[in-house]
């Protein structure tokens, strides 16, 4: 395992941000993103053609970055393999020496741009889990021998809301049954919602980072209402970049209100941006630089 897993085990507050693969074989870009953001994190996720985009191979571009001394997180999906191809993947990356894998179930084919390609899920995340439970242990799905066991840090994702009911904590309970050992969740903009599931899960004695999924503007906000499943963006969240003249300075200053807020219940952040690395990075330098001016930061 590596830096994230070591420090996740000793308490020390952990970020980890997310990069997308290119859509081609070039890895300039890629390496420039995760250059920019390397001094700031601990970790940086690589995602698995995310909303069914076809994207450079995450496994591949996880490798990519630990080429370049960065700790990558492997993002893996049920969507496009079944648990041959999964097993093949999860046994490659240990070939590799990548240390964290985040298990998905992965979004439907048909929001991609490859909307008639045919889905797979044989598995699902929890299932995915418990595949690579048996992998640690140095025994296929099917209970075969394997000439070594895998050795990663495994995670999982979860919505973080208590509203409705507590599905999503008992989700969380049978992730970590089936092998999660640490949790990034997806963004909340309710902060009283997202601060109150946090506190809950702190019960479920897992390690949490909680998504910061940063807006840049108003018609990126109301997008993310409107089209993403699971995130309801507050009426007064959307008025605040409507009526804002810079979109990018309101959604840098919610993202640091958003840590502030969550920081005492939470053992990290995972945090995204829409194909906006740079503001990633912008509002890491601001959180860091006041949680420097405090005396007790009060990260747990």
């Amino acid at each position: 395992m590596g830096k994230l897993a070591d420090k996740l085990l000793a308490s020390i507050p952990v970020i980890t941000v997310e990069v997308t693969p290119p859509k081609g074989a070039g890895i300039k870009k890629l390496i420039k993103n995760a250059e920019l953001l390397k001094p700031m994190v601990d970790a940086i996720n690589i995602t698995d053609c995310q909303r069914a985009l076809v994207k450079m191979s995450s496994l591949a571009a996880s490798r990519v970055l630990l080429d370049h001394e960065i700790e990558p997180v492997f993002q893996l999906t049920c969507r496009d393999r079944n648990r041959i191809a999964l097993q093949s993947d999860l046994m490659g990356a240990g070939a590799l020496q990548i240390p964290n894998i985040l298990c998905l179930t992965g979004d439907p084919v048909k929001v991609g741009d490859c909307p008639d390609a045919k889905p797979v899920f044989e598995l699902e995340s929890i299932r995915l889990l418990q595949l690579a439970k048996k992998l640690q242990k140095g025994q296929d799905d099917s209970g075969h021998k394997m000439n070594a066991p895998t050795r990663f840090l495994l995670g999982a994702a979860i919505n973080p809301t208590l509203h409705g009911n507590s599905s999503q904590l008992s989700r969380m309970a049978k992730k970590i049954e089936a092998g999660c050992q640490f949790f990034q969740t997806q963004a909340n903009y309710d902060l009283e919602d997202f601060r109150g599931f946090c506190f809950e899960a702190q019960k479920l004695n897992t390690k949490v980072l909680a998504g910061i999924l940063i807006l840049h503007s108003y018609e990126a906000a109301l997008y993310i209402h409107e089209n993403i499943p699971g995130i309801q963006i507050p009426p007064s969240v959307l008025e605040r970049f409507k009526g804002s003249p810079n979109g990018e300075q309101t959604g840098i200053d919610f993202a640091i209100e958003s840590m502030i807020t969550l920081a005492s219940v939470v053992n990290g952040f995972h945090v995204m941006s829409i194909r906006e690395e740079a503001l990633i990075a912008q509002v890491l330098e601001t959180y860091h630089g006041n949680t420097k001016t405090k005396s007790n930061p009060s990260l747990l």
